[in-house]
């Protein structure tokens, strides 16, 4: 009976049912009609009731799975997490087309103005414009060349230019994406972004800082904003299609348990070179950029489960429920971004003006924090910040962090700036761009190199940031962002600071930068506890116990400190098949007592519109694979996916994207993910930069105040780490100068663990 149920009715008709065996026979001598009612009304929610019919005493004879569905109900009590969190704003499509000034909220200015800008000198400038040409047409000129010289009879890419020179090979990088930028897709064409009306007056202060929604960054009022349509690249919008019930592909649910969760014969991989503070920075970047607007479970979509399914008989259901995206109604396929889509902490401070008020203490333009505590959201009881939901504590470290960060560079601002008279709001916003710089440099020269520790990745990075002509001449302490007689171009002088070019499409996060950044491989089972000096260390703490109110509860108990150096001493697990933590392949969330997240995540790209691995490669300007030995997995993975997709081309046709990117281990050297996922990363992590005129145009001290541009330059995620926590120096922080890599060796003893060190002139 309970088999075959699957949705909250069935379950409340089967408690009847049972509650009435149960009156018929009280004793129940075997204990299995308080079972089944315990799982009846675990999967109503109804958490008291399962603990009724659960406790030990409610046995005469303990059902071998009581005592792990009773913990598993514990956990959920503990940890909140079965509460509806983070509500943010539900946007309405018709709404977004009314004029973006009118929710705005305009800050407090004092009377000074902007600094005026700094004029060249008298032979500067007749010279410079003539000079920044030429050296711009040499330098496009370079990456052309290098482009068309790839080698092209090559499947992955990588075969071409990583064995190039490293010039050579990083110019052929800048060839793709290029390429790439062409094959960027609006759908704005003709128009204002979200059908905003023209001839709108953009807020004057808006020139000077980002709003809250992040409306008028630039002059066209919605373009990144929260409620803006998220884009696509690739093949152009009409070729998309909903595959989630094509009967010809596999079931997601069997995708997902072959592919992506871990092998119960073996242990899970981890990456010989990252520690666990690469993925909780990642996630919270995430969160900075896209997120889909979620949708009640009315209306899921169901997945039937197969006779031999282990939930089937761990959980009584004959089928899984996945929430159906929020369409945007306004066009087929179409998704609205709920943060902003700029490169803005909106994670850190929201992404509407009620959330982003309710951050601020109102002193000195201070975020609210009390020692190492954010507050707690009322509603929630988890912390208050810009973007909460599926939190954690890889989450909570990073939250936490960057607000107390924010407040430091207040009081920076407040005493470097000394003859400014700042208000309150002038201080919040300048120290909001500062802050948001620091992550998007961290992001840029020290995470990525860490996760692909490549040496033509590493300086393609560096040239991102400070352009190649410092990336290849000075150490990484030398560079600065601006020089005198550096050319403004992206190349030769860096993104950072120089001219902003969108390509002439307007900026979006895309539909395909979500799904190839699906990086649930790399979250942990537990988190080892390393307390700091010689303390032997506690007992691991599972990670669904450090999920929701968990979080707080750990800051409380071990301090941040200790919990900063646990994941700095702590590998993340590797990026590869059959790599998904197990507690995400039966996860509980809001109205949905279990659900597996690998299904889920094979289900989504199917939905969007998302186009299958080689048909992905394809659009993007990338050869397809031939067959499923192309991918450089074992044969036994092989025969899996050809017992579910099917052998010869018409099964590799087939292939969902993150079934693909996960098997695809014929990487470049040190890559911590494959070429196809690094191919939407090249677009994006250019992309997010170079459209952005406050990190272009505006990124100088006429903007950020000197003071400011001074702390960017210096800092560093273990400068910010030590600058908060400086007893981490002690703790193995002191090993690397990356702090993403692990923190317990060097790079002499341990080189494989720090390929950085061979690379890096720091």
């Amino acid at each position: 009976m309970m088999e075959e149920a699957s949705t909250r009715e069935d379950f409340a008709a089967a408690e009847r049912v049972l509650l009435h065996a149960l009156s018929m026979d009280p004793v129940d001598t075997t204990g299995e009609t308080h079972y089944l009612l315990g799982l009846a009304c675990f999967h109503q929610e109804k958490w008291s009731d399962v603990k009724r019919f659960l406790k030990p005493s409610a046995l005469n004879i303990q059902h071998p799975r009581a005592p792990a569905l009773l913990e598993r109900v514990e956990t959920i009590l503990a940890t909140a997490v079965d509460r509806a969190v983070d509500p943010l704003p539900d946007f309405d499509p018709h709404a977004l087309g009314r004029p973006a000034a009118g929710v705005l909220k305009p800050p407090q200015a004092s009377a000074a103005p902007l600094p005026t800008r700094k004029r060249r000198s008298f032979l500067k400038r007749p010279l410079y414009p003539v000079y920044n040409r030429v050296a711009g047409l040499i330098a496009n000129a370079a990456v052309v060349v290098a482009w068309w010289l790839r080698d092209r009879s090559v499947i992955f890419d990588f075969e071409s230019w990583d064995r190039r020179s490293v010039i050579r090979g990083l110019l052929e990088i800048g060839g793709r994406r290029h390429d790439l930028a062409t094959r960027l897709h609006s759908a704005h064409e003709g128009g204002l972004v979200g059908g905003q009306p023209p001839g709108q007056r953009r807020p004057q202060w808006t020139e000077r800082f980002r709003s809250a929604t992040g409306a008028w960054t630039t002059d066209d009022p919605m373009e990144g904003a929260a409620g803006a349509e998220i884009q696509r690249s690739g093949s152009p919008l009409a070729e998309r299609k909903d595959r989630s019930a094509d009967p010809d592909l596999p079931n997601p649910r069997e995708v997902s348990r072959l592919l992506l969760a871990p092998h119960a014969a073996r242990p899970r991989q981890e990456a010989p070179f990252l520690n666990l503070l690469t993925i909780a920075w990642i996630q919270a970047q995430l969160h900075d950029w896209v997120s889909h607007r979620p949708t009640p479970v009315v209306g899921a979509q169901k997945i039937e489960l197969e006779p031999h399914d282990p939930l089937r008989e761990r959980y009584g259901i004959g089928a899984l429920h996945v929430q159906k995206s929020a369409a945007n109604g306004m066009k087929a396929l179409s998704y609205l971004n709920e943060v902003t889509h700029w490169w803005d902490a909106s994670h850190i401070y929201g992404s509407d003006e009620q959330t982003l008020e309710r951050l601020r203490a109102r002193e000195d333009g201070k975020l609210k924090i009390k020692d190492d505590f954010l507050p707690q959201h009322p509603d929630t009881g988890i912390e208050d910040t810009g973007f909460a939901r599926n939190w954690w504590i890889g989450l909570d470290l990073m939250h936490t962090l960057f607000v107390r960060h924010h407040n430091y560079i207040c009081e920076r601002l407040k005493e470097g700036e000394k003859e400014r008279a700042w208000t309150s709001d002038e201080l919040f916003h300048t120290a909001r761009l500062v802050n948001a710089a620091i992550m998007a440099k961290i992001q840029t020269v020290e995470w990525t190199p860490a996760v692909l520790p490549n040496k033509k990745v590493a300086l393609g990075m560096a040239t991102n940031w400070w352009g190649l002509l410092q990336a290849t001449w000075r150490r990484v302490r030398e560079r600065k962002i601006h020089n005198r007689w550096e050319p403004r171009h992206h190349v030769l002088g860096g993104i950072a600071g120089g001219s902003r070019d969108d390509f002439g499409k307007p900026y979006g996060m895309t539909e395909e930068f979500t799904e190839v950044y699906r990086l649930h491989a790399g979250i942990p089972d537990e988190i080892r506890l390393k307390p700091l000096g010689d303390a032997p260390p506690p007992r691991p703490v599972p990670m669904d116990k450090t999920r929701g109110t968990g979080a707080r509860g750990m800051v409380e108990k071990h301090g941040m400190a200790m919990l900063l150096n646990s994941f700095g001493h702590q590998h993340m697990p590797a990026l590869v098949h059959n790599n998904y933590p197990a507690f995400m392949c039966e996860m509980t969330v809001p109205g949905q007592p279990v659900i597996d997240i690998g299904t889920i995540d094979i289900y989504r790209a199917r939905e969007r519109g998302v186009p299958p691995y080689n048909e992905f490669r394809r659009m993007l300007g990338l050869n397809p694979i031939t067959r499923f030995e192309d991918l450089g997995c074992s044969a036994e993975t092989v025969e899996t996916l050809e017992g579910l997709y099917g052998a010869g081309p018409e099964g590799v046709e087939k292939l969902d994207l993150l079934a693909g990117t996960s098997c695809e281990l014929w990487r470049p050297e040190n890559f911590g993910f494959g070429e196809t996922m690094f191919t939407v990363f090249i677009q994006m992590a250019s992309r997010r930069l170079l459209a952005d005129p406050f990190y272009t145009e505006k990124f100088n001290e006429r903007y950020y105040t000197k003071t400011g541009m001074a702390l960017i330059e210096k800092a560093t995620l273990k400068s910010v780490l030590l600058q908060h926590y400086p007893e981490l120096e002690q703790a193995g922080l002191c090993n690397v100068e990356n702090a993403f890599e692990p923190w317990g060796t060097n790079a002499r003893e341990c080189p494989e663990e720090h390929p950085l060190a061979a690379i890096v002139n720091y």
